[in-house]
């Protein structure tokens, strides 16, 4: 799996690692680079779409922080052959954006026959699989946003999504709510994204510690914690069920602790698990 520099271990583990270094990345080529402009930024479609331009030709922001190359993760909707260009309609369970590869004219191409008759293109990225993208935010005429992508490659192991998703909400959470706090020998020797990770999810909202949450939240919470379950989560309609809840009241409990910070979506905005590694 991929470190976009921002710490931790190949795995997306809490060990090793250089730490949390917004200013430096890993290039998908494996080459390192250095500054904000170069900075590749794992994000989710939701921010893809709720990203602001200062102005005209600048680059997009993301939590007031420059994006100028992004990588995101998502289902392959659609793809769509043309002359000069192939694009790929993505959705990651937040929203559905689309991503566009620009042809060369010395680079074969498929033609839209027999992509149509394969369902996947020469890389072997197919509809209804995932992909990862990796990018820069561009927008069209009418403000339509639009990644020009340089890479996209079919996933081969679906614990990349979950790693994606948790590093993705673990920059969101050092650049809205700054480093995490340290408390002990644990906390100083955990690697910053691990860190980061460990503060929403076991480091300061663990052990009982929640935030201000109602008590169907806390419970919610707690059975996510202790419930057996795939790496998919826990569906709504099932936490309800063990709890003796009203659905509802379920789907309100799994907002707040969404906007705490503490659990997050996998495969569809029902289906939840706790913030942590």
């Amino acid at each position: 799996m991929d470190n976009y520099g921002y710490g931790g271990g190949a795995n997306g583990g809490g060990g090793g690692g250089g730490g949390f270094m917004p200013g430096e990345t890993t290039s998908p080529s494996g080459g390192r680079q250095e500054g904000n402009n170069t900075t590749l930024r794992p994000v989710t479609i939701k921010q893809i779409l709720d990203a602001t331009q200062p102005y005209t030709e600048a680059n997009y922001t993301i939590d007031g922080q420059d994006v100028s190359s992004i990588v995101f993760i998502g289902q392959v909707r659609n793809i769509s052959t043309q002359a000069t260009n192939v694009t790929y309609k993505l959705d990651d369970g937040t929203g559905e954006v689309e991503a566009k590869m620009w042809i060369t004219p010395t680079e074969e191409m498929d033609t839209t026959d027999d992509l149509g008759k394969e369902g996947k293109d020469k890389n072997g990225v197919e509809v209804n699989g995932y992909a990862k993208v990796f990018g820069k935010l561009k927008s069209l005429l009418g403000g339509k946003k639009v990644i020009n992508t340089h890479s996209v490659r079919p996933l081969t192991d679906i614990n990349e999504l979950h790693f994606h998703f948790l590093e993705a909400t673990a920059v969101h959470l050092f650049h809205t709510r700054g480093p995490p706090v340290t408390g002990g020998a644990k906390d100083a020797g955990d690697s910053a994204m691990g860190g980061v990770v460990g503060a929403a999810a076991g480091g300061v909202y663990g052990g009982g510690n929640l935030p201000n949450v109602s008590p169907a939240a806390r419970r919610v919470y707690n059975l996510l914690k202790t419930e057996p379950q795939s790496n998919e989560g826990l569906h709504a309609q099932l936490i309800a069920a063990k709890l003796g809840l009203p659905p509802s009241d379920v789907a309100r409990a799994g907002e707040e602790l969404i906007n705490a910070g503490v659990i997050f979506s996998t495969v569809d905005d029902q289906t939840w698990v706790i913030l942590d590694l």
